[in-house]
C-alpha cells in the first residue's frame, strides 16, 4: 500500500481528515496540545511532526495512525472527492466513510496475505448491469449461488461474506459504501445509524456493487450516475425479497404483509415497492400505513430480529482473526483492533 513519501504529504493528508472531521485548526490544535500556528505549518509541510505530536493528533482525529500515514489505493484516491472549508456535510460523511473502508481494506489484506481469507469465485456478473431486469436475474443468479432458493436470507455480513466482501459497520452518517480492487474480494461499510431494514437494504445494494463488477471502478460511488444506482436498487430488492415470493400472495391482507416483512427482514417500504412491481392487489392491506411494534407483536410474536448491529462483521472475519491470534500470527491486542473489540486485547487461553 502507498503511503506518504515526505512531511508535506503527511501534511496534507491530516488536513484532509481534519476537514472530513468537520474541525477547525484551532480545535484540533487545543485538543493535540500545540499552537494554531505549529499545526498549520505541520499541515502546509513546513515543520516536521514528531512521532508523539502525530500520535496525539490520530487520538483527537479519532483515527488510527495508519489512516494518516497510509494512502487509498491509486484508483480510489482518483475517484474519491477532497473535502475542504466549503464543503457539504453529507461530503464530509462519506470521507469518513471512506476512512473506515480504507482501514477495512487493509485489515481484509493482512487477513489474506496471511492465508486467512480468500477471494472468492463468483463465476457471475463482473460487467456492470445496464437494466432493472438483468439486476433481479443477477441477484436471482447469487441466491443460486448461496443455494437459498426463495428463503429468507440470514445476517446480511455473512452473506456478503460468502460473496467475497466483508462489510462492518461505520459511524459515518450514510447508507452504505463498497471497495471491490480485486475480483471476488472486498469490503463495505454500512451506516450502523439506519433503521435495520434499511441497514440490510444498503448491504444488499453493496453486494450488487460487488457481483456485479462496478463498485470503485474508475468514476466508483463518488460519480455512479443515478440510473446504475437505481438498477442496483433493484438487484438489492430482489435479492432480499424476490418477486415470486410476493407475487403468490395475490390480494394479502395487511396480517400476511406484516408476516412477510418479518420472515425477511426488509423495510414496509420495499415490502410494498416489491408488491407493486409485482402487480399484487393490495387493497385489504393499508399498505401506506406502516406497521409499528405491536403490529409485529400481535402478527408473528416479536419484533423481526435486527441485522448488522455494530461492528456488524460475519463470524468468519471473527474467526479467522480469532485464528491467527491463536497461532500467534498476530498479538492479542492486534486481534481486538481487527474485530473491532469483539476479541479480547488480553492473552488467550
Amino acid at each position: 500500500m502507498d503511503a506518504v513519501k515526505n512531511f508535506s504529504e503527511l501534511g496534507a493528508r491530516i488536513r484532509q481528515v481534519r476537514l472530513g472531521a468537520g474541525l477547525d485548526q484551532t480545535s484540533l490544535a487545543r485538543s493535540c496540545h500545540l499552537e494554531r500556528t505549529a499545526l498549520s505549518r505541520i499541515e502546509s509541510g513546513e515543520r516536521k511532526v514528531s512521532a508523539l505530536e502525530l500520535a496525539r493528533i490520530a487520538e483527537a482525529l479519532r483515527v488510527t495512525l495508519g489512516d494518516l500515514i497510509l494512502l487509498p489505493l491509486a484508483d480510489v484516491r482518483a475517484a474519491r472527492p477532497p473535502v475542504d472549508e466549503d464543503s457539504r456535510p453529507e461530503e464530509r460523511e462519506i470521507f469518513r466513510a471512506g476512512l473506515d473502508l480504507d482501514r477495512a481494506w487493509r485489515d481484509l489484506c493482512r487477513l489474506r496475505d496471511d492465508g486467512l481469507l480468500e477471494p472468492v469465485d463468483l463465476g457471475m456478473g463482473g460487467g456492470g448491469v445496464d437494466s432493472p431486469e438483468q439486476a433481479r436475474a443477477l441477484a436471482r443468479e447469487v441466491r443460486g449461488f448461496l443455494d437459498v432458493g426463495d428463503a429468507p436470507l440470514g445476517a446480511m455480513t455473512d452473506v456478503a461474506a460468502e460473496l467475497g466482501l466483508w462489510c462492518r459497520t461505520t459511524t459515518a452518517r450514510i447508507d452504505g459504501l463498497s471497495l471491490t480492487p480485486q475480483p471476488g474480494l472486498g469490503v463495505a461499510v454500512i451506516g450502523e445509524g439506519l433503521e435495520p431494514g434499511r441497514r440490510r437494504a444498503a448491504a444488499a445494494h453493496e453486494i450488487g456493487h460487488h457481483v456485479a463488477g462496478d463498485a470503485y471502478e474508475a468514476s466508483g460511488h463518488y460519480a455512479v450516475p443515478r440510473e446504475a444506482e437505481e438498477r442496483i436498487d433493484a438487484f438489492a430488492a430482489e435479492l432480499l425479497l424476490p418477486q415470486a415470493v410476493v407475487g403468490r400472495l395475490r390480494n394479502p391482507s395487511r396480517d400476511e404483509l406484516i408476516e412477510l416483512a418479518a420472515d425477511y427482514r426488509v423495510s414496509w417500504s420495499l415490502l410494498i415497492a416489491t408488491a407493486e412491481q409485482a402487480g399484487v392487489d393490495l387493497k385489504r392491506a393499508d399498505a401506506y400505513l406502516n406497521p409499528v411494534d405491536d403490529d409485529f407483536y400481535r402478527v408473528v410474536g416479536a419484533r423481526p430480529e435486527e441485522d448488522l448491529r455494530a461492528p456488524g462483521l460475519p463470524r468468519a472475519w471473527i474467526m479467522a482473526c480469532a485464528r491467527a491470534r491463536n497461532e500467534q500470527r498476530v498479538t492479542p491486542r492486534r486481534a481486538s483492533e481487527l474485530t473491532l473489540g469483539v476479541l479480547s486485547g488480553g492473552e488467550s487461553r
